[in-house]
């Protein structure tokens, strides 16, 4: 036989987890419990610099066919987009791949299909 908990517990215990998954979707999605410095926020004195590095990082992402996010299964990166010493750099896949894991100074910004 099948105990149900009286109806103000079953109340409270779906209230909580509904609590619960609400924190936690805000959590991922970076509304509460992130940094509590905002990426979009620049001094006024390095606006413009952040400006003219964005624009560079979306041509080089252009013209060597990059990503961001990667590319579906079987499609293989053959270069990738380093940000070193402030500058962005189109270096091999291995090169980016070091960045990546830490064996190398840098950011991966982006993997690419284009050939380096």
């Amino acid at each position: 036989m099948r105990h149900t908990p009286p109806l103000g517990v079953a109340v409270a215990l779906g209230a909580a987890k509904t609590l619960i998954l609400l924190v936690a979707l805000a959590m991922a999605f970076g509304v509460i419990g992130g940094d509590t410095t905002s990426s979009t926020v620049t001094r006024p004195d390095r606006a413009p610099q952040m400006e003219a590095q964005s624009a560079q990082v979306e041509q080089a992402i252009r013209r060597h066919d990059c990503s961001v996010a990667g590319f579906d299964a079987g499609v293989e990166p053959r270069s990738a987009l380093v940000r070193r010493e402030g500058k962005v750099r189109h270096v091999s896949f291995d090169d980016g791949w070091e960045v990546f894991t830490g064996e190398r100074p840098g950011e991966l910004i982006a993997v690419c299909l284009d050939d380096y």
